[in-house]
């Protein structure tokens, strides 16, 4: 043992001079050569592994001395694979396994345990770049075994610097915190294959282990953190796991306000301090954005719960179903003061209109928020994804309004940040945004006309309706009307045949036809004293309800449209017998 340790010098100075070049050197390579610090790294590598080799030969390898000389060699090797992967050069993989059967003898033992989890490690990531997710799980699953069994038996693992010195000079604990961050990696990296391998509850779980362990050993950066957090979130709340989903938003915005207090507030470096101002400002309008889509997901799914409920009240028959409830199961970061964060807004579901107003207003509040960074100068299309979610929150509100008045003043302020979504942007430039601003514009003024038909039939029962309701009612048609021809338009339908292009894709047929079969209702329903106006809707209306009909002989959405295909059928035998007796009427006059 004496013997090895008085021969590393060399050894140790070289590996030393070579990490000076991948981790300092290497930030000034210019343009034109991006790797030369790691070439030269390599080659430096390469010649402390000769020497290796060299005393390698000299010794018993049954020693102990050996095995301390075998996990330098393998982490030689290893390091001489991370380069050879960087510098993008074949052969990374067969270097590495290389250097694992070099210490497969040594497996257990304090020098090469941390060497032996690194090595899993690059080949469970080397393994999930080139898609082979299984070996990838494989290799990281070892690894993990690894770990489980140093901390069942107490090992003390070793650093490099370790196997440099002798015993007196091991660093107590250094190698105990290595391994706790290797395996922090390992689970990182299970997340990253669990999610490819579409096992989504494990990658989660994992990724929470990750988030926590990163905490524990404080070992993360408060950005990434934050995002991961958040990130992590979006998993959770369309499952129902609210509270879990709600403490992981808290705890993402808690450490992004530590990052500017912790981080920003010490910087004196004004250009700098600028920098990092404004990813702090970029970062905490994308959480915004993701508390805004939690409480969306609340209100959505709240008008779930009550329309399956009304529906079960009226189908005796029905088989019930269990109720929809939030999951309050949850693991829980320990250190943080989140309460600030979650008292803003429930993790239950809404039952009542004042319920849903709550978390509407939380979730306009961070959009408004976000809004501030991302403004429609500088980030058009995510600024018009910011207006169709704060639509969607004033759609979600207005179903649980129960006034008529009140309800139809929601959905105007939902059309209106759609409206400025298909004014402020350039459809050729942002089709997929206008289309979508379209065909809920036209969803949204319908369901207006539906309320007020349904005022115009209650009053019509006591008064004969003003000029002005019919105005309105007219009004709700023609603009619906119109944002359903601008959707079918940009997909070159022309109005005059209304014949699909074939180039139209299965999943782009369906909001196609029932904008086809809006249309054909809306026109019927214009109010109108003018026979020959009137002919010349309900000759539209058959139009679109027989365009409608046709194209439902299409295999693809035969089985999606069984309830208005036969609407549309008897319109389509019922309008032409009164458009025959309008051109009778108006012939007579």
């Amino acid at each position: 043992m004496k013997f090895a340790k008085e021969n590393l010098s060399d050894i140790k100075e070289d590996y030393e001079k070579a990490h000076r070049l991948i981790d300092e050197e290497s930030k000034n390579d210019p343009p034109t050569e991006p790797f030369r610090s790691h070439y030269v790294a390599r080659d430096v590598l390469n010649g402390a592994l000769r020497k290796v080799k060299t005393l390698t030969e000299k010794l018993d390898p049954t020693t102990e001395a050996a095995t301390t000389v075998r996990c330098i060699h393998a982490n030689i090797i290893k390091d001489i694979a991370k380069i050879t992967v960087f510098v993008e050069e074949p052969h990374g993989e067969t270097l590495l396994k290389e250097a694992l059967l070099l210490i497969e003898t040594d497996r257990g033992k304090e020098p090469a345990l941390n060497v032996h989890i690194e090595i899993l490690n690059q080949l469970g990531i080397m393994s999930c770049n080139n898609s082979n997710f299984k070996d990838s799980e494989q290799h990281l699953n070892q690894a993990k075994d690894l770990y489980a069994e140093a901390k069942e038996l107490l090992l003390e693992p070793l650093t490099m610097d370790d196997l440099f010195g002798t015993k007196d000079e091991v660093e107590k604990g250094k190698g105990l915190k290595l391994l706790e961050s290797n395996h922090t990696l390992t689970l990182y990296y299970l997340a990253q294959v669990f999610g490819f391998l579409d096992n989504l509850a494990d990658s989660a779980r994992y990724c929470h282990m990750t988030l926590k362990r990163q905490l524990e050993y404080n070992e993360y950066e408060h950005v990434d953190w934050a995002l991961n957090a958040v990130t992590l979130s979006q998993f959770y709340f369309p499952r129902n796991h609210l509270s879990q989903a709600r403490h992981l938003l808290a705890a993402g915005t808690y450490m992004l306000n530590r990052y500017e207090t912790e981080v920003i507030e010490k910087i004196a470096n004004a250009e700098e301090r600028a920098e990092k101002e404004e990813t702090l400002r970029y970062r905490m309008a994308d959480i915004g954005r993701c508390w805004a889509k939690y409480g969306l997901h609340i209100l959505s799914a709240s008008k779930e719960r009550i329309s399956t409920d009304d529906d079960d009240d009226h189908d005796d028959e029905a088989p019930k179903q269990p109720p929809i409830s939030p999951v309050k199961k949850m693991e829980r970061f320990v250190g943080f003061e989140l309460a600030p964060y979650e008292d803003q807004v429930t993790d239950e579901f809404c039952l009542s209109f004042d319920d849903a107003k709550l978390v509407m207003l939380n979730s306009l509040s961070w959009l408004n928020k976000a809004k501030e960074y991302y403004t429609k100068e500088t980030e058009a299309s995510q600024y018009a994804k910011i207006l169709q979610d704060v639509a969607s929150l004033y759609k979600h509100l207005a179903f649980f309004e129960e006034d008529d008045g009140n309800e139809c003043k929601l959905l105007k302020r939902s059309a209106d940040p759609l409206e400025e979504i298909v004014d402020v942007l350039n459809a050729t430039y942002y089709q997929t945004i206008c289309r979508e601003a379209w065909y809920e514009l036209g969803l949204t003024y319908s369901n207006m006309l539906n309320i007020k038909l349904s005022q115009l039939e209650d009053l019509q029962s006591t008064d004969r309706p003003s000029p002005h309701a019919l105005n309105k009612i007219n009004n709700l048609c023609e603009k619906s009307i119109k944002n359903f021809k601008k959707f079918i338009k940009s997909y070159k339908i022309s109005m005059e045949t209304l014949e699909l292009p074939g180039n139209v894709e299965a999943d782009e047929l369906q909001p196609i036809m029932y904008a086809f079969f809006h249309i054909g209702r809306l026109y019927y329903r214009i109010i109108t004293p003018d026979k020959r106006l009137k002919l010349e809707h309900t000759e539209n209306s058959l139009l679109f309800y027989g365009r409608f009909v046709a194209c439902c002989q299409d295999e693809r959405t035969k089985p999606l449209f069984r309830e208005e295909l036969s609407v549309c059928k008897e319109m389509i035998s019922l309008l032409p017998l009164k458009i025959d007796k309008l051109k009778g009427e108006i012939a007579a006059a």
